[in-house]
C-alpha cells in the first residue's frame, strides 16, 4: 500500500472529507451540472471555491491528529461526465484526473499532512446515479470505467473509491477494474432502510458476489449518501452483512431518500451536533471510517472530530 493508505489501515476510527458539490452549489453558488465538480479546477472562482472547501476538511484532519480519506472531485470525470461538460479532447481523461490529483497532493504537501491524508481516487457511475435502470451491466462497466481507474492508480492516489452506485452490476464491474489496477480500493453503495442497494439487490448479496468475482476484493465497503438513521435502520435487516465487510458510512446531512434530494433547491441538513451523534453510534458498533456526503461541509466533519477527540482523551 502507498503512504497513507498503510497508515490508515491500523487506525481506530478515519474520518472522510463532506460534501463537494452541494457546497459548491448552494455556499459558493457556482453551477455544477450534473455534480462535475471538475469543471471548477480550469476557472479561478471554481478553483478559489475548491481549495476552500479542501483546505478546510484538510485543515480539521491536522488540528484533530486524526487521519482523513480525501476524494479527488472526479466522481463525474469518466469519458461520458467529461464530453457532457465540453471535455472531449482525447487527451481530457489524464489532464483532468491528472490536474484533480496534482491539486489535493499539493495542498497535502502544503499543510505537512503527508501522513496524516489519505487520497482517495474517486470514479463514479456511468450515468444516473440514483437510477440502476440506465446503469450498464457488469462486462460493460468494467471496460468502461478501466481507463480513470487507470489513469487514477499511475498518478498515485493512495487508493481508489467508488461512491454512491445504484446498481449491484455496474459496482461489480467498477470492482474489477478497480482491482486491476493492484492499488487498494473500496466501494460505497446506496442503500435504503432494508439494506437494499437501489436496484433491489440485498447487500449482502451484492458484497458476497462482488467478494468472489474480483480478485483481490475491495478493501472495505463503505456507505455512501445514505443518512445514519437509514443505516442504523439496515443494521437490523437480515440483508445487512453479517461478516464485517461494511466499515464505514459517508453520511448525506438530511433524512430525505437520495432521489428528493437531488431535486431540491435548497439544503436540508442536521446540525453538526445531531450529525456527529449519529455517526458516533455507528461507530460504537464497528464502523470506522466515517464523513459526510450531500448537505455537510466543515462544521460537521469539525464535530465529529470533535466527538472522537474527546472520546479518546
Amino acid at each position: 500500500m502507498r503512504g497513507a493508505a498503510a497508515i490508515l489501515e491500523g487506525a481506530s476510527v478515519v474520518l472522510a472529507d463532506g460534501a463537494i458539490e452541494t457546497r459548491l452549489i448552494y455556499e459558493f453558488g457556482l453551477p455544477t451540472h450534473d455534480f462535475s465538480s471538475f469543471v471548477h479546477l480550469f476557472t479561478p472562482e471554481g478553483r478559489a471555491a475548491l481549495d476552500a472547501i479542501y483546505r478546510g476538511y484538510m485543515r480539521v484532519a491536522g488540528d484533530s491528529r486524526l487521519p482523513m480519506q480525501v476524494g479527488t472531485p472526479t466522481w463525474r470525470a469518466h469519458p461520458e461526465g467529461l464530453a457532457r461538460q465540453g471535455f472531449a479532447a482525447p487527451d481530457d481523461l489524464r489532464r483532468v484526473n491528472e490536474e484533480a490529483f496534482r491539486f489535493l497532493a499539493g495542498m497535502r504537501e502544503e499543510l505537512g499532512l503527508r501522513d496524516l491524508v489519505m487520497i482517495a481516487g474517486v470514479i463514479g457511475p456511468r450515468r444516473d446515479g440514483y437510477d440502476p435502470a440506465v446503469a450498464p451491466d457488469a462486462a460493460e462497466a468494467e471496460a468502461y470505467h478501466r481507463p480513470q481507474a487507470q489513469v487514477l492508480a499511475d498518478l498515485g492516489v493512495d487508493l481508489l473509491y467508488a461512491p454512491t452506485f445504484a446498481s449491484a452490476q455496474e459496482l461489480l464491474g467498477v470492482a474489477r477494474a478497480m482491482a486491476a489496477t493492484g492499488l487498494p480500493y473500496a466501494l460505497a453503495p446506496v442503500i435504503d432502510d432494508d439494506a437494499r442497494l437501489i436496484d433491489g439487490t440485498p447487500l449482502d448479496v451484492a458484497i458476497a458476489a462482488i467478494d468472489a468475482a474480483a480478485s483481490p476484493p475491495p478493501s472495505r465497503y463503505l456507505i455512501g449518501c445514505t443518512h445514519a438513521i437509514h443505516v442504523t435502520r439496515a443494521q437490523g435487516s437480515p440483508n445487512w452483512p453479517a461478516n464485517g465487510r461494511v466499515t464505514g458510512l459517508k453520511a448525506n446531512a438530511s433524512p430525505l431518500p437520495p432521489s428528493e434530494l437531488d431535486k431540491l433547491d435548497h439544503l436540508e441538513q442536521d446540525d453538526p451536533k445531531t450529525f456527529a451523534d449519529g455517526l458516533a453510534k455507528l461507530h460504537a458498533g464497528g464502523m470506522r471510517v466515517l464523513g459526510g456526503c450531500c448537505g455537510t461541509g466543515e462544521a460537521h466533519i469539525a464535530a465529529l472530530a470533535r466527538r472522537f477527540v474527546a472520546e479518546s482523551a
